[in-house]
């Protein structure tokens, strides 16, 4: 019998191991997250000693005030 896995369990097995093709929308998805929490996540979350500022989320609510 085969073990049915559950959603959640396959999207964290596909996350770990990456296991999507290249040029595929799954791929896409992936390297949006990953840029995302690059470029989203606040310096201070990471306790980076080097970085100052607020990040990219911080300068753009700076722009809209």
């Amino acid at each position: 019998m085969m073990t049915i896995v559950k959603w959640p369990g396959r999207i964290l097995w596909r996350a770990f191991f990456w296991t999507d093709d290249r040029a595929t929308w799954q791929y896409d998805l992936w390297v949006i997250a990953i840029l995302a929490f690059v470029w989203l996540t606040p310096p201070a979350w990471l306790h980076d000693p080097t970085a100052s500022g607020h990040g990219l989320v911080g300068w753009v609510l700076s722009l809209i005030r």
